[in-house]
C-alpha cells in the first residue's frame, strides 16, 4: 500500500468529521508518513481504519452523523460551489416555466365588424347573416401588454371557419389607424404596440361545417405567436362578440350550400 493510498483510507474513515478538523489530522499524518524511510512498511502502523480510531481517540473526537455532520464536513468552498449550482438550476427552471406560460397579448381598443353586421338581440356583441360569397371583412387590435416583444405568427385556420379570406395588417403608428392596410407578415410587436389584425374575403362553407340551421358565435380571436423558443396559440377577447347565423340549409359536410 503507497503512502496516498494510506492517507486515502484513513481520510475515508475520518470523513464524518468537519473538514478544518480533518485536515489538521490528515496533515499531521502526511508530516508523520514523509518522516518515515521510503521503505517502510505501512501495515506496522495497523490498518487505516485502525489508525483513524487512534487519531479519533486521541483528539477526543467521537464519530457524528445527521445532516449538520454531513455539511460540517463538506469543504466550504464545495458547499459554496454546490449551493450556486442549486440556485443557477432552480432559476433555470423559474425561467423556462416562466417563458412556457408567458402570454402578454391583450385586445386593442378599436375593432372592424362585419358591415352587414347588426347588434346582436339581447346580448352583447353583434350578429350577421351567413351568405356564401358575400364580401366578408373583420378586423381586431391586439396589444402587447407585456415588457419584452413577441413575434405574431398570424391567425391559425380551421376546417370550421365560415370564411374564406387573407389576412392583413396595418403598419405602427401612434394613434392605431386602420389603414393603409397590407399583407400580412410576421412582425415583432413591442411592449405597448398595438397592431390590427383584418381578414378580408368572402363568407364560405368548409369542410367542417354541417347542415341545418343554427349559428355559431367567436368571443376571442386565436393568434399565433412565437416568444424565445415557445411557439403558442392565444385566445385574445374581442372588444364585440361576433354570432353568425345560418340559413335553414345550412352548410353540408362537403363545403357546397345544400338545396332546399
Amino acid at each position: 500500500m503507497t503512502r496516498d493510498e494510506y492517507l486515502s483510507r484513513v481520510g475515508f474513515w475520518l470523513r464524518d468529521l468537519p473538514w478544518s478538523t480533518r485536515r489538521d489530522l490528515m496533515a499531521g499524518l502526511r508530516s508523520h508518513l514523509a518522516e518515515l524511510p521510503a521503505d517502510t512498511d505501512l501495515t506496522g502502523l495497523g490498518t487505516p481504519e485502525q489508525y483513524a480510531t487512534e487519531l479519533r481517540s486521541a483528539a477526543g473526537l467521537e464519530r457524528r452523523r445527521g445532516l449538520i455532520a454531513f455539511l460540517r464536513a463538506r469543504r466550504p468552498r464545495n458547499l459554496i460551489l454546490a449551493a450556486i449550482a442549486f440556485t443557477v438550476v432552480g432559476l433555470a427552471i423559474g425561467a423556462v416555466a416562466w417563458i412556457d406560460s408567458y402570454q402578454p397579448l391583450v385586445m386593442g381598443n378599436a375593432a372592424q365588424d362585419p358591415l352587414d353586421s347588426k347588434p346582436s338581440p339581447g346580448a352583447a356583441g353583434v350578429t350577421v347573416v351567413f351568405r356564401k360569397g358575400r364580401p366578408f371583412l373583420y378586423g381586431v387590435t391586439i396589444r402587447n401588454n407585456g415588457p419584452f416583444p413577441v413575434r405574431i405568427l398570424g391567425i391559425p385556420r380551421d376546417n370550421t371557419d365560415f370564411f374564406k379570406a387573407r389576412l392583413f395588417t396595418n403598419k405602427p403608428n401612434p394613434g392605431e389607424n386602420e389603414r393603409p392596410l397590407e399583407r400580412f407578415r410576421p412582425f415583432d410587436l413591442h411592449p405597448g404596440e398595438t397592431r390590427w389584425l383584418v381578414l378580408k374575403g368572402v363568407y364560405a362553407c368548409t369542410t367542417g361545417m354541417s347542415a341545418g340551421g343554427g349559428a355559431v358565435g367567436s368571443d376571442a380571436i386565436p393568434v399565433r405567436f412565437s416568444f424565445l423558443w415557445e411557439t403558442k396559440t392565444a385566445f385574445v377577447p374581442v372588444l364585440n362578440p361576433l354570432r353568425i347565423v345560418f340559413a335553414k340549409q345550412g352548410c353540408p359536410p362537403g363545403g357546397a350550400t345544400a338545396k332546399p
